[in-house]
């Protein structure tokens, strides 16, 4: 009997048991088979534009914004589509689909990468960052290639001997069913040739086998010389130096050139073991001022042009020149500033007499001469920008503003760059000194400019992408043109020639340091 209670006992403590278990799993099963709801979002359409950068042309969603409102930006990926829609924002879970579809236009439709900028209206996502966004497909046919923009670049780098400093003008195009890469370039740098000419390239690439379909290079110009360029007259000379390393002794020793445009042709006219700091003509191009600098003590030179004498210019005290300035044919303007203070000098080539000017506690780092109006600009501490003022006699000084590489346009109005910090960037400014205002601002960021005689500015602004474009300003109405596409903003621009002259330093290895080009801007256009 006690045996029977005792098996009886045991059963039901294991039906117990299994009970339980059952239960559970019954209960486990449940919870992984919930159907997760779908949650229709409300959305505005920001805006849709049709990329052809094709830097990046895998399908992505962005987070732009969250500050209360969501906006997303979604890549869709590479497409033919004339455009897109947005069919319906779904959530579900933790994942939020955005589901698109495109549309077609035999005439308007051409490879791009769309992207829409959308916010969504439902303000009660919270941990977005846990959020994983999706693009789904309803009716809208990406397409994919083997060969990014990166990939056929380098292989035409490679394959064509060729080395840049810009980027090209890239594109996708459809032939037939090929998809295939279009690749120009604007001054590119020959390395099969043994000049290292500029030369446009030109190139077809297949973007899925990576086979180069066609290529094409045509010659721009070879290079007038080595050196680096420190001013031109325009329809006369192109003053540059260059440096030269004597093979035996190793030892450097600095060379001053001129190029005579008329003639095309180039002549030394001055060597020295020191370095040359600054050059620049006279008014009637007879002669050439010089600073050179030898270890902490530098001298100022005047050369005549025709037969290329140097003469030192003796200073009774100890006067070391850091800026100088011609104010007639005769007469130079030359600035020792050192130590918070500068000393300003009078030079006559003419009776070889110095007089003193003035001595002032400023620090001056550069000016700029009118007629009799100086065109002053004083050290800022820790700033980039300098005081820009104008003296007539080194005594009284009229603020100006605050800037750099300030010049006389004519005798009432000046121009100068200043250094936008926050956005990184030099607007050139016009200033009427009448007024005492400026007149007008270039909102670009430029690097260089020249004034012309004829109340022009050429300028070379620096474009988001690593490329360079030369400009003018019409001072009569306010105008600005683009010239041409460069690729330094080490430019100098002889209108009535239309040709520019260009340093560049080679992108490779070479044993040229710097070299200039002259180049007709008929070939970059």
């Amino acid at each position: 009997m006690k045996r029977k209670v005792l098996i009886l006992f045991i059963v039901l403590i294991a039906l117990f048991i299994f009970g339980c278990s059952s239960k559970k799993k019954s209960l486990s099963t449940l919870d992984s088979s919930v159907i997760l709801e779908e949650e229709q979002i409300p959305y505005e359409i920001k805006q849709i534009t049709f990329s052809k950068s094709f830097q990046s042309m895998e399908p992505v969603v962005e987070i732009i914004t969250n500050n209360n409102k969501l906006r997303l930006l979604a890549s869709l990926g590479l497409a033919e589509y004339s455009g897109v829609n947005v069919n319906k924002v779904i959530r579900k879970g933790g994942e939020i689909n955005i589901h698109v579809s495109g549309i077609s236009n035999k005439e308007s439709s051409s490879l791009s990468v769309p992207q829409i900028s959308l916010e969504l209206k439902k303000s009660k996502l919270k941990d977005i960052k846990d959020l994983k966004f999706n693009i789904v497909y309803d009716d809208f046919d990406p397409i994919n290639v083997k060969i990014s923009s990166n990939d056929v670049l380098n292989k035409i780098h490679s394959y064509l001997k060729v080395s840049t400093k810009g980027s090209p003008d890239i594109n996708l195009i459809k032939s037939n069913d090929d998809i295939i890469w279009d690749i120009s370039y604007n001054s590119v740098f020959d390395k099969e040739d043994s000049k290292s000419s500029l030369v446009n390239l030109f190139a077809q690439v297949d973007a899925n086998t990576g086979e180069i379909i066609k290529s094409e290079k045509s010659f721009i110009a070879s290079p007038l010389d080595e050196g680096h360029i420190i001013e031109f007259k325009e329809n006369n000379y192109l003053l540059y130096k260059k440096s030269v390393v004597n093979q035996e002794t190793d030892n450097t020793s600095e060379q001053l050139w001129i190029y005579n445009v008329a003639k095309d042709e180039s002549n030394m006219i001055y060597s020295s073991n020191s370095k040359i700091l600054a050059a620049e003509f006279s008014p009637n191009l007879d002669f050439i001022s010089l600073i050179e600098l030898n270890d902490t003590t530098s001298e100022l030179y005047i050369i005549a042009k025709d037969d290329k004498k140097a003469y030192k210019v003796s200073f009774e005290e100890d006067f070391n020149p850091s800026f100088m300035a011609w104010k007639s044919n005769n007469n130079l303007f030359i600035i020792e500033s050192n130590k918070g203070k500068s000393i300003i000098n009078n030079y006559n080539v003419e009776n070889n007499e110095i007089e003193l000017v003035g001595e002032l506690n400023k620090s001056i780092n550069g000016f700029n001469i009118i007629n009799n109006k100086f065109l002053v600009l004083e050290k800022n501490k820790d700033e980039f920008n300098n005081q820009i003022s104008i003296t007539t006699d080194w005594k009284k000084f009229e603020f100006i503003d605050n800037g750099f590489n300030a010049k006389f346009i004519n005798d009432n109005t000046i121009a100068y760059l200043q250094k936008d910090e926050k956005k990184d960037k030099n607007l050139l400014s016009i200033y009427d000194i009448e007024k005492e205002k400026v007149s007008n601002r270039l909102n670009k960021n430029i690097l260089s400019y020249e004034v012309f005689p004829n109340e022009k500015i050429v300028y070379v602004i620096k474009n988001p992408n690593t490329n360079y474009t030369l400009g003018s300003y019409s001072i009569e109405n306010s105008s600005t043109e683009d010239i041409a596409n460069v690729i330094n903003d080490t430019i100098y621009y002889n209108e009535s020639g239309n040709i520019i002259y260009l340093n560049a330093i080679l992108p490779f290895e070479n044993n040229k340091s710097e070299v200039i080009y002259s180049i007709n801007l008929s070939k970059l256009n």
